[in-house]
């Protein structure tokens, strides 16, 4: 999951790294142009500069005039941008950074266009977290500095964060109407971990059990993880999962069992994590036709040990 402090960290990392590489080559091996070897050891000594807090010579790095520009949000000037940097290291001490460049356009012998990508994490056991830039380095004198750029993020779909999940979970109901309702569940990756599947069986005190496969997938195109959901009893429905860093909601909408019971059906699947061992599950939000539907009670799943 995205955290708040990664975000604005990345437009400052990504402006400063080594930005005016062509492509990225084998460690060790030479620049093939001087003035992309001599930019690639400019960004170097800017990661290092990042790394050990060295705000002097980060600043070195823009002219007096630089500008960022980040989804949205527009700093100006060097020391503007330096105390973000600052401000930005009181929030993660221990922030790194990893520049990924893929392109440079020379606009002449003085000015020289760039774009790639920047990996930043807060600690180095963080996960890292991907924006997209483009900057114009400029040179004074015999130092190339970066004049302005543009930042933004790329939304990674992962599931990394879901691995938890999986394993075999059980949930009982023992008081009420659906008071012997039994709910088995197998949660497992497949594909090499690009698909997290989700197998459950519903098994009332008496009748036939309804079984149901969910099937998570990222998708690296809009960045969302993409759900779909098919039951025994023939009903569909597809949609997305979201998360506010803590609970998990997959909203979706589909078709029901049968046309008697209606043509659409929308809901919200909520997940709500107790511990590694246990979670809380409810579908709410239900919609069948325009018509809301009640709330079904929440189920309490334990891990199977």
């Amino acid at each position: 999951m995205i955290g708040k402090l990664a975000r604005p960290l990345a437009g400052i990392l990504l402006l400063a790294g080594p930005l005016l590489a062509q492509e990225s080559k084998p460690a060790g091996k030479p620049a093939e142009d001087p003035l992309v070897g001599r930019m690639r050891e400019a960004g170097e000594a800017y990661e290092q500069a990042f790394n050990k807090k060295d705000f002097k010579a980060l600043g070195n790095q823009w002219t007096a005039q630089a500008e960022l520009n980040e989804s949205g949000k527009t700093l100006r000037g060097r020391d503007s941008i330096v105390q973000f940097v600052r401000a930005t290291f009181v929030r993660a001490p221990q922030a790194q950074m990893d520049v990924q460049v893929e392109q440079v356009r020379p606009l002449g012998e003085s000015a020289t266009r760039v774009s790639g990508k920047i990996r930043v994490r807060e600690n180095p056991e963080g996960k890292w977290f991907t924006s997209r830039f483009t900057s114009l380095r400029v040179k004074e004198g015999d130092t190339w500095r970066i004049a302005s750029s543009s930042v933004e993020p790329i939304f990674e779909a992962s599931l990394d964060d879901l691995g938890w999940l999986q394993g075999k979970w059980q949930a009982e109901v023992t008081d009420g109407e659906d008071q012997g309702l039994v709910v088995t569940g197998r949660i497992q990756s497949m594909l090499g971990g690009k698909l997290l599947v989700c197998h459950l069986v519903r098994k009332p005190k008496e009748g036939a059990a309804v079984e149901s496969i969910q099937i998570l997938n990222p998708d690296p195109h809009t960045g969302l993880i993409r759900t779909w959901v098919f039951e025994s009893t023939g009903g569909r429905a597809e949609g997305v999962l979201e998360s506010d860093g803590h609970t998990l909601n997959s909203v979706l909408v589909g078709k029901p069992s049968s046309p008697e019971v209606g043509s659409r059906v929308e809901s919200v699947q909520v997940i709500n994590p107790v511990s590694r061992d246990e979670f809380i599950w409810q579908p709410i939000e239900r919609v069948v036709d325009g018509a809301r539907m009640p709330d079904q009670k929440p189920l309490r799943f334990k891990r199977e040990k």
